[in-house]
C-alpha cells in the first residue's frame, strides 16, 4: 500500500517523500524525468499528468492507496487531472491530496475544477491552499537580484503576504496523506506573519548585514523586466498578476492550520532567512 507523489522533483513532493521515508511508509515519486529526476535514492517512476501513457506506470509495481496531486503547467490542467482521478479511483485509490493555492475556489477554472471533481467523486480528499513559498526567494532569479544587486523587484507594492515555508506545507501534506482519518476539506496554509516585501527586505538586510531594497514596479514595468529576464510573455503576465493581486492584500490572512495539523507553529521568515543566508551571499 503505497502513496504516489506527483510533481516528484518539486519543492513539496520531495519534502513529503523525506517525511514518508523517515516514517518508513512506502511511496513512489512520480516525475516526468523518471528515475533521473532525483539523486537521493527515493523510489521514482516516470509519470506525467499530461501524458496518459505514463499513468499506468506507478500501478505496475505496487498498490497505490493515496495520491498527492500537483498542477502541471499546461493549458486547462484540470482536464487531465480530473480524468486521472477517475483512472486512479478505478485502480483502487481512495484518497487524493491536492496542492492548489490561495486563489482556488470550488468549481472555478484552475484547481477549483479538480476540487469540485474530488467532492463529486466521493473519495477521501484534502485541498491544500498555501500562500506564497518562502523558498521562491531561493530561486535563481531572486537569488541573483538579492545576492548581486541587493534588490527585490516586485509589483506587490505594500501588500501583505503570509509567506509560508515549503517544509510546513509538506508536513501538512504528509498528515493529509498518511493520517488514518481523512480531512475531507480545504486547508489554508499560511505563515505566522503577514509581511510586505519592504519587511522582507528589512529582515534580509538584518540577516545579511547589508542593505537590501524592495523596488516597487508598476504592472507594465514588472512584465517587461520579467520578459527581459527570459520568461515568456504569458508567464511574466501570470506572475505579475499574482503580485498585483497581492498588492491589494488578496493573500493577507491568518490560519492555525500548521499548528493544528502538525502540533507546532509555522516557521518564521527570520529563521528561514538565517538558515538560507548563504544563498544570497554576494561573494
Amino acid at each position: 500500500m503505497s502513496i504516489l507523489l506527483t510533481g516528484g522533483s518539486g519543492k513539496t513532493a520531495t519534502r513529503v517523500a523525506a517525511l514518508l521515508a523517515e516514517d518508513r511508509k512506502p511511496f513512489l515519486l512520480g516525475s516526468r524525468q523518471g528515475s533521473d529526476a532525483v539523486s537521493n535514492g527515493y523510489p521514482t517512476v516516470k509519470f506525467d499528468m499530461s501524458d496518459e501513457s505514463t499513468w499506468t506506470k506507478p500501478f505496475e509495481s505496487t498498490h497505490i492507496k493515496a495520491v498527492y496531486m500537483m498542477e502541471p503547467r499546461i493549458s486547462q490542467p484540470w482536464v487531465p487531472m480530473n480524468k486521472f482521478v477517475d483512472f486512479a479511483k478505478n485502480q483502487g485509490v481512495n484518497r487524493f491530496v491536492l496542492c492548489a493555492g490561495t486563489s482556488a475556489t470550488i468549481g472555478k477554472d484552475g484547481m477549483g475544477r479538480v476540487w469540485e471533481h474530488l467532492i463529486k467523486s466521493d473519495v477521501e480528499y484534502c485541498v491544500l491552499r498555501p500562500s506564497w513559498f518562502m523558498e521562491n526567494l531561493l530561486e535563481p532569479g531572486l537569488a541573483f537580484t538579492i545576492g548581486k544587486l541587493n534588490k527585490i523587484f516586485t509589483a506587490a507594492q505594500d501588500g501583505k503576504i503570509p509567506f509560508i515555508s515549503a517544509d510546513d506545507i509538506a508536513e501538512v501534506a504528509y498528515h493529509a496523506l498518511a493520517d488514518e482519518k481523512s480531512y475531507n476539506c480545504d486547508l489554508r496554509i499560511l505563515g505566522p506573519e503577514n509581511l510586505t516585501y519592504d519587511q522582507i527586505a528589512e529582515t534580509l538586510s538584518k540577516v545579511l548585514g547589508r542593505k537590501i531594497e524592495h523596488v516597487k514596479l508598476d504592472e507594465a514595468s514588472r512584465i517587461d523586466g520579467l520578459v527581459q529576464a527570459g520568461l515568456s510573455d504569458y508567464f511574466a503576465r501570470f506572475l505579475t498578476n499574482l503580485e498585483v493581486l497581492a498588492s491589494q492584500d488578496f493573500e493577507k490572512g491568518t490560519s492555525d492550520v500548521v499548528k493544528r495539523v502538525t502540533g507546532h507553529s509555522p516557521q518564521s521568515f527570520e529563521k528561514f532567512a538565517e538558515d538560507n543566508k548563504a544563498v544570497w551571499s554576494s561573494n
